[in-house]
């Protein structure tokens, strides 16, 4: 999976059809700064995670917790 840059034009065109008016809306709402830099950033994560094949499938096993990995805890120093 190669990354999507982070632009605007770039993550609108990652994003399903069915998501890119709501990124627009976000988009333009946002504030210049880092009101706008946040809103980037999530929408930026929502177009990678949508790249990646069977997220839906993925999320629904999550929160069914199916498939769910014990992690070991950190050592401490």
């Amino acid at each position: 999976m190669q990354a999507i840059p982070r632009t605007v034009t770039a993550i609108h065109d990652a994003l399903p059809p069915a998501r890119r008016e709501e990124f627009h809306a976000a988009v333009t709402r946002a504030a210049q700064g880092d009101e706008r830099d946040a809103v980037m950033t999530v929408w930026w994560l929502e177009a990678m995670f949508e790249a990646v094949p069977d997220r839906d499938q993925r999320l629904d096993d999550t929160v069914a917790a199916v498939g769910l990995v014990a992690l070991e805890p950190e050592a401490e120093d």
